[in-house]
Formats: structure tokens, C-alpha cells, sequence
């Protein structure tokens, strides 16, 4: 997502959500450096127990990255609903 200044007068909190974003992927990369076997369904082998934290920590990282684009998109949502720019037909938009 690239940021404006016009986006974030509107939702200033887009800036950190960004920020977090960044950095939770960074997280899940290096953490998937660190121990590779992560990449490899541990859930079905035994596991050290720091190699079963780094894979729960990457699993909550990608659930709150999950978090974070739904809001996004709800944000996007509201955004042109002020606007008017929301269309009945948008597969977004639902009643």
C-alpha cells in the first residue's frame, strides 16, 4: 500500500498500521531464517522446543497480518461510503 498525505489525514492510524506490517513480515522472514524446519509442517514431527515457538510466533504474526488487512479493507470501505464511491454491485459490500 502506498501511503499519501491525503489518505493519512484521513486515517492517520494507516502510518503505524504500515509500520506494524513491515515489521511482522520481517519477523516471519527471519524467524523462518533462524529455523528452517519451520517451513516444514513441524506440527507432524517433534519439535525442540525453541524450533515450536518460532513456528507458533510465525503463526500469530500471519493471523495478525490477516487482522490487519481486514481492517484495511474495512477502512477503504468506509472510506468510500463517505464518499459515495461505493458501488451497490462491490463484492466488498454485502447486506
Amino acid at each position: 500500500m502506498t501511503l499519501d498525505a491525503s489518505s493519512l489525514r484521513l486515517n492517520p492510524q494507516l502510518a503505524a498500521l504500515d509500520l506494524l506490517v513491515h515489521a511482522t513480515e520481517t519477523a516471519i522472514v527471519a524467524l523462518c531464517a533462524a529455523h528452517p524446519a519451520i517451513q516444514y509442517a513441524l506440527r507432524h514431527n517433534p519439535e525442540p522446543p525453541i524450533e515450536h515457538l518460532a513456528d507458533h510466533v510465525v503463526e500469530q504474526a500471519l493471523a495478525t497480518l490477516n487482522a490487519l488487512d481486514r481492517y484495511r479493507v474495512l477502512l477503504d470501505d468506509l472510506q468510500r461510503l463517505d464518499t459515495g464511491s461505493l458501488d451497490d454491485d462491490d463484492d466488498n459490500f454485502t447486506f
